[in-house]
């Protein structure tokens, strides 16, 4: 194993604080499309179950009002699940595309050891791997890298918290509750359907969404956003979020979306060697 180092070294270090400084300003670490007020936006694709839906079958649950606030906590009920968080951006600016898509994967498990493992990276226009950065968590141990080709650095006990604190910024829960949460009583129930595998309700959200999702990308107007809940647990399966805006002949996308999967069926984590 390579000697501990601290966290505040190295490019890691910057990655970790742009990232959180984007996360707690309620954005993503990836420039967004930066359109002029008053810019229009059209739906993304409607987004496609893993099955069909079924009208009206969800226990009677009317919108998402109470189940968002619950779907934030119910994770930690599960042994175990991975993630998967995905903000891809594009602009159009004189002809000139742009492009940025970052992706933060990981395991979490609860029981009967706390571990966690997230790896982000981002890709460029040609969908090449720019940066790749990983953080490792077992008990009261940390570890991290700065390429996925690269060896695990154990970081010092006496900065272990502080690095579980950026760590938890980049949980699915943390961006549901942050993104979406709030905005429950605007999702209606569209019924019950497979998602990632799991028996969930599925909710088709309302105007409201474009408010926060467009400070995000910088242009507002209508989006497209869903959110699927485990019928069983309450936990969060799927949520997306997605827009298009037009500004004479400048174009910018933007796309969120999180999976959750293998709920009790991930893991295990293994210390570095």
């Amino acid at each position: 194993m390579r000697p501990t180092r601290s966290i505040s070294s190295g490019p890691i270090a910057l990655m970790l604080a742009a990232s959180l400084l984007a996360v707690a300003c309620g954005g993503s670490a990836s420039a967004a499309p930066t359109l002029a007020p008053g810019a229009t936006a059209t739906p993304d694709s409607a987004a496609t179950p893993d099955s069909a839906a079924t009208p009206g079958s969800s226990g009677g649950v009317p919108d998402g009002g109470l189940a968002f606030g619950g779907a934030t906590s119910a994770l930690d009920a599960l042994d175990s699940y991975e993630y998967n968080v995905e903000i891809a951006t594009s602009e159009t600016k004189a002809g000139v595309e742009t492009k940025s898509r970052n992706v933060m994967s990981g395991v979490v498990v609860n029981r009967p050891d706390k571990a966690s493992i997230l790896l982000m990276n981002e890709y460029g226009a040609d969908d090449t791997l720019e940066s790749s950065t990983g953080m490792l968590i077992i008990g009261e141990l940390a570890w991290v890298r700065d390429h996925e080709t690269d060896p695990w650095d154990s970081i010092p006990l006496a900065q272990a918290s502080q690095f579980a604190q950026i760590f938890a910024a980049f949980r699915p829960e943390q961006m549901f509750g942050l993104y979406f949460a709030g905005l429950g009583n605007e999702f209606t129930n569209a019924g019950t359907e497979s998602k990632n595998g799991v028996p969930s309700t599925h909710f088709r959200g309302g105007e409201g969404i474009a408010t926060i999702f467009g400070a995000i990308a910088g242009f507002q107007g209508t989006w497209t956003s869903d959110v699927w809940l485990a019928t069983d647990g309450g936990y969060l399966v799927h949520s997306e979020a997605a827009g298009e805006g037009v500004n004479g002949t400048d174009t910018g996308t933007f796309r969120m979306t999180v999976d959750v999967s293998k709920p009790n069926d991930a893991g295990p984590i293994e210390a570095p060697r």
